[in-house]
């Protein structure tokens, strides 16, 4: 079935286009906040990617921003802040569920790459404090654009970073000092020092340079089979999620076995 655009007409901050069959590039457009997520915006992400992973055409997914300056600046602190508008006479408890559920929600949301079978690659470009790192920690793929400002910023603001950074990133970088001193002071780093931590894997020079090394590295992933480029997903996102080298061995073992059962199918090339 032919990619419909006007599927995602109602998340008017949000651009999502094909660039070929089966690769789908997904940009946020919100420039007077620098991309600030207040609810509507992240749960509209999360509809977006849930949609696309479901659907059986889509095999690689592009997140990035059409935004010069920012890829997020985080969190909309003016929407976080009216959050418990309304609610002084709810008691202690009440307030708590409802925080949690909240919090929970969001997480569910900004976790979606990580969860879902759809490779995804993340450029990331000007501000991105906060959130950004969030998002971009859980998706498979992650590039940063020169003069990138990146910041674990919640402490500054007097919460914990609670959306994912510091389970994923803490993962995902090669020096757990650094990433205790980024946390811990909110200290703004760049492209250079996110490719020597680990986070990223390239550094490009611009924001427009950077979406066309993106469209170039997904096409390569585009052309492989459907079976092996979410089986590959699924067995380096499991091991990144805490996952034992042997019950990784056996998963593999058996999603191989059903796919390789009958020879050159599932568009097996005859030989490597």
């Amino acid at each position: 079935m032919a990619f419909d655009s006007s599927i995602f007409e109602e998340y008017t901050k949000w651009v999502v286009t094909e660039i070929e069959p089966g690769f789908i590039h997904v940009q946020y457009n919100n420039p007077k906040t620098l991309n600030a997520f207040m609810e509507e915006d992240w749960r509209a992400y999360h509809h977006i990617l849930e949609w696309l992973d479901s659907d059986p055409g889509t095999n690689i997914i592009l997140i990035s921003s059409k935004v010069e300056k920012a890829f997020s600046s985080g969190l909309n602190l003016k929407a976080a802040l009216g959050l418990m508008e309304g609610k002084d006479d709810w008691t202690f408890e009440n307030k708590k569920k409802f925080m949690y559920k909240h919090i929970k929600d969001f997480q569910d949301a900004i976790a979606m790459p990580a969860r879902m079978r759809t490779p995804t690659i993340a450029l990331l470009n000007g501000v991105s404090y906060g959130l950004a790192l969030d998002i971009a920690s859980a998706c498979t793929i992650r590039l940063a654009v020169e003069g990138v400002k990146m910041s674990i910023r919640e402490i500054k603001i007097g919460i914990v970073a609670d959306m994912g950074s510091l389970q994923r990133m803490t993962n995902l970088v090669n020096n757990k000092s650094k990433m205790n001193q980024l946390a811990l002071t909110s200290d703004v780093f760049g492209a250079k020092e996110a490719y020597e931590l680990g986070f990223v894997s390239e550094v490009v020079p611009d924001l427009k340079s950077g979406v066309e090394r993106c469209i170039a590295l997904g096409k390569s992933i585009n052309g492989n089979p459907q079976w092996a480029i979410k089986g590959t997903k699924d067995c380096i996102q499991y091991m990144v999620n805490g996952g034992s080298h042997e019950e990784g061995l056996a998963q593999i073992a058996e999603y191989n076995a059903v796919h390789l059962v009958g020879g050159i199918s599932a568009g097996m090339p005859s030989k490597l």
